[in-house]
């Protein structure tokens, strides 16, 4: 019966390029787009298909009153919702602008670009860019590093002309709602304590040149036409490595950086930038509350927006909600997440594409405004980077580099799983919406939206080993739908509810 079901599903597979279209305002006999991505071939019997299917649109559905009865029920509740969304993206770092500006031609780069942030792509529509050098460079570098430079002189955003702005700007021309955020991996090597880049932490005496720092940074990012939509005050600040670029803070360096110096010097000349703090992983979310309440304590909550959180731990992203429910008033983002071989391993089963999409999921689910993943390319040894002999991380895309770096473009690019993933997301949920009710079990995961048109977006996730009828009720109608064993789907429709 299984392969019977998945053989008509998969009969119905059609094509589909370019935008979606916006459909018209009913109440009764709405049709539900259906889109599927299923996993790896191995698992999961694509019949009809060479290989799995990799977000494609199927057959649409019809919402009607007498819809036949299913596994499970996703009840859509458009009337309750939660947090307001930013979006969905990646990080243009050294590595992957440097790989899509000099590793493709202009024909492949355009598509390439079409594909991640443009309409008949999938909209990506945040990015998250280090200010200077990250782990992932060619080299370790900030904005000044003249040592003793307190006026800022030397300030200058040169390295990142050649071609990390260039390849910024494309993506915002393709989707003019990108928000960038912005997160330094260490302040210049001079005003640390350790006196170099690879860990320390900040001089006191230097909190307000960083502050300066941080808003020369802004400014000339402005001037270049990118907007910075929020900066966080530190990446991961409660690791330090000689490996790269790292700074340590604790809760009242924060506390005190964001309050008596980021905070004032934003705003003395008028920059409206976000502010979030923490930036690192979930289980320490103690720590952005301990910064929230200082600062809430202080008579300064006005100068932070929210927290930012990774997922470089254990934790469920559970903390994210205990964070809301202590400030619901504040904020939260996830700003990094990474897939290499710790939790997307490449051995034949499912494993990697179960962590993805039920982290996608999840994260939603628990108040964030955003998920970011990190490097949008890197290459088939998963670099260049700083730290290239311990690295897993892989890319969004991966653009093939030959060790010359000054060989001609080779041009092969292959979009992984975390494309087509996120793209579930980013291709329909569009900044603004909101998170509305829906009902949800590890038997079948999902997350429902509401976009600022009206439209509904569903993205659900069945876990299981084997096919399972799927009913979406919305007010009095219901469609059924088929998914296949370790399937996601996302269902767009528009109208209301009768």
């Amino acid at each position: 019966m299984r392969k019977i079901l998945f053989t008509a599903l998969i009969a119905s597979l059609i094509t589909v390029s370019g935008s979606i279209a916006a459909g018209p305002v009913s109440a009764n006999g709405e049709q539900a787009e259906v889109w599927i991505s299923t996993s790896d071939p191995n698992t999961e019997p694509a019949v009809g298909l060479s290989t799995s299917a990799r977000l494609t649109r199927i057959g649409d559905k019809s919402f009607s009153t007498s819809a036949s009865s299913a596994d499970y029920t996703i009840t859509v509740n458009e009337g309750v919702s939660y947090q307001q969304m930013d979006g969905f993206g990646v990080s243009l770092t050294d590595a992957s602008t440097w790989l899509l500006n000099y590793k493709l031609n202009a024909t492949k780069r355009a598509e390439v670009m079409e594909k991640l942030f443009g309409t008949s792509g999938i909209g990506l529509s945040v990015l998250r860019q280090p200010m200077g050098s990250s782990d992932f460079a060619w080299s370790a570098y900030t904005y000044d590093d003249t040592a003793g430079d307190t006026s800022l002189n030397q300030f200058t955003i040169g390295r990142d002309l050649s071609y990390i702005v260039p390849i910024v700007k494309a993506a915002i021309a393709k989707n003019p709602n990108i928000k960038v955020f912005a997160s330094p991996w260490s302040a210049p090597a001079w005003m640390k304590y350790s006196g170099i880049l690879n860990g320390g932490k900040l001089k006191a005496e230097y909190y307000q040149t960083y502050a300066d720092y941080f808003k020369k940074y802004i400014q000339a990012y402005q001037a270049q036409g990118i907007p910075i939509y929020a900066v966080t005050v530190q990446n991961e600040p409660k690791y330090e490595t000689s490996a790269y670029p790292s700074m340590g803070m604790n809760e009242q360096d924060e506390t005190g950086f964001i309050g008596d110096y980021l905070g004032p010097t934003l705003s003395s000349v008028g920059i409206n930038t976000k502010i979030i703090a923490f930036d690192h992983n979930y289980l320490d979310w103690g720590f952005p509350n301990t910064v929230v309440q200082n600062l809430k304590n202080a008579g300064k909550a006005n100068y932070i927006a929210g927290s930012a959180f990774h997922h470089y731990d254990s934790g469920d992203g559970s903390q994210m909600t205990s964070m809301h429910n202590a400030h619901p008033d504040k904020d939260v983002w996830f700003t990094e997440g990474g897939f290499g071989t710790w939790n997307d391993p490449q051995n034949g089963t499912t494993q990697g594409f179960d962590n993805m999409i039920s982290e996608f999921i999840n994260i939603t689910r628990n108040w964030s405004k955003s998920i970011t993943l990190w490097n949008a390319a890197l290459d088939q040894k998963d670099g260049p980077a700083l730290l290239a002999a311990n690295n897993t991380n892989r890319g969004m895309v991966t653009i093939q580099n030959s060790d010359n770096r000054n060989d001609n473009p080779e041009n092969a690019v292959t979009y992984t799983k975390q494309y087509y993933l996120l793209g579930h997301f980013s291709k329909f949920v569009v900044p603004g919406a909101y998170r509305i009710q829906s009902n949800s079990s590890n038997d079948l995961k999902n997350v429902a939206f509401k976009n600022p048109d009206g439209s509904k977006v569903v993205v659900a996730y069945n876990p299981q080993t084997s096919a399972r009828n799927v009913k979406i009720q919305w007010g009095s109608q219901s469609f059924v739908v088929n998914v296949p064993a370790k399937s996601v789907m996302t269902y767009k429709w528009y109208g209301n509810p009768s």
